[in-house]
């Protein structure tokens, strides 16, 4: 018989949502690819409190995993961004529902420290997940208002940190950072990379490719022989979609042929149609809204080419799981891009975050798609996928579920 470790995550998620995040993503992930002995259960936000109701437990489906939610609130704004952020929203009715958020598991989980700091007295094993430098509080683009007070932020890491038994971070400068920082806790620090579903992410082949250009052309109102570039993030400052499009327009004037797809959602989403009205390429972007996983993994198959204009990023997931379609990457010199995207290979890296820039890049993957697609792709991101990224997580949740018997016995 198999002894179960009962995993609880925190974070503003809802497992079954369609919510534009990476870290929803990679929570997503980590339940779908969890072994038998390893049962995970959420804490968040509700995106339809109706089938997920707030203050009752849920039980929910991933892929063939069962997982239990518990909502402490609700999403009042998917599109854009609430007035009370969604970290607080959180962490006050963790505060509220705190008996039953606690009760029932083994190993607690934080994908931000806001949360943890109620669980300081709480002596039961902590792992947490940094899927940020969060120096980043300092960029000028950066949409964490924190920014605002930084020193609380870092107060409260001060705090929780010494807490937690273990932490993975998807940024290597991070993690190395944070051991600078805490030289004390070092060793608790460990990077691992972030990962794409190969399930939900692979490539077409040339007929079902074909298909494809069919009937999404068809719905999106692409023409034959069009060529088509495609993101994928949330419409906020971090992605810098504005970069995006005026990177676009520089390229279109040269490319009649030439159209954009922008699936996602978010607070710049009318600046981003002003700026398209503005440029005169109302007929050449197509901004999609959201998607689910599947229909996002259809619409990169369908495109020539995947864009990355982020300001800052971790490892962003949208590049492992383009690559994972086949489809070349161009993208801004973020995070850790470059162990997955090489430049004359399989994608372009830009030089410097300016239009003109992402204009040279995306003209250079385009004229030579045809040799970057495919194979090239695909290999660049054969170890990053959950049966082999995701096994030192599930072995330190085993650690810490025997330290939790052990602290009972």
């Amino acid at each position: 018989m198999l002894d179960i470790v009962r995993v609880r995550i925190f974070y503003q998620t809802d497992p079954v949502g369609t919510i534009p995040g990476g870290i929803d993503t990679f929570i997503r992930g980590i339940i779908k690819a969890a072994p038998d002995d390893i049962e995970i259960s959420v804490v968040g936000l509700t995106m339809d409190p109706e089938v997920r109701p707030v203050g009752r437990w849920s039980r929910c489906k991933i892929a063939n995993r069962n997982v239990s939610f518990f909502p402490v609130g609700h999403y009042r704004n998917p599109r854009g961004r609430s007035r009370i952020p969604l970290v607080l929203q959180l962490t006050v009715g963790i505060a509220k529902y705190f008996r039953t958020c606690a009760s029932g598991c083994d190993v607690l989980e934080f994908h931000r420290v806001e949360p943890a700091i109620l669980f300081l007295r709480d002596h039961r094993p902590k792992n947490a997940f940094i899927h940020q430098n969060m120096d980043v509080i300092k960029n000028s683009l950066s949409d964490i208002r924190w920014k605002t007070m930084p020193w609380l932020y870092f107060w409260m890491e001060r705090m929780t940190l010494p807490s937690i038994n273990s932490v993975f971070g998807v940024r290597a400068n991070a993690i190395e950072a944070y051991q600078r920082k805490y030289p004390a806790l070092a060793d608790r620090f460990r990077f691992i990379p972030t990962w794409m579903d190969p399930d939900v992410f692979f490539p077409a082949t040339d007929i079902a490719r074909e298909r494809l250009r069919e009937s999404l052309g068809s719905q999106l109102g692409i023409r034959a022989g069009e060529r088509v570039v495609i993101s994928v993030g949330r419409l906020d400052s971090q992605k810098n979609p504005l970069l995006l499009v005026e990177g676009f327009a520089l390229v279109a004037r040269n490319l009649p042929d030439l159209r954009l797809i922008i699936v996602g959602d978010g607070v710049l989403r009318n600046q981003i149609q002003a700026r398209i009205a503005k440029l005169c390429l109302g007929d050449r972007v197509i901004l999609t809204g959201l998607r689910p996983p599947h229909e996002v993994a259809d619409l990169l198959r369908f495109s020539d080419c995947f864009v990355l204009t982020s300001a800052y990023e971790g490892m962003p997931m949208c590049v492992l799981e383009a690559l994972g379609c086949g489809i070349p990457v161009v993208t801004t010199r973020v995070g850790e891009v470059e162990r997955i995207v090489k430049p004359g290979i399989n994608g372009e890296i830009l030089s410097e975050a300016t239009p003109e820039s992402l204009k040279d890049s995306l003209e250079r993957c385009l004229a030579h798609a045809a040799s970057y697609r495919g194979d090239a792709c695909l290999a660049s991101v054969s170890d990053f996928v959950p049966n082999k990224v995701l096994q030192p997580v599930y072995e330190q949740y085993r650690r810490l579920g025997h330290l939790h018997s052990a602290q009972k016995s």
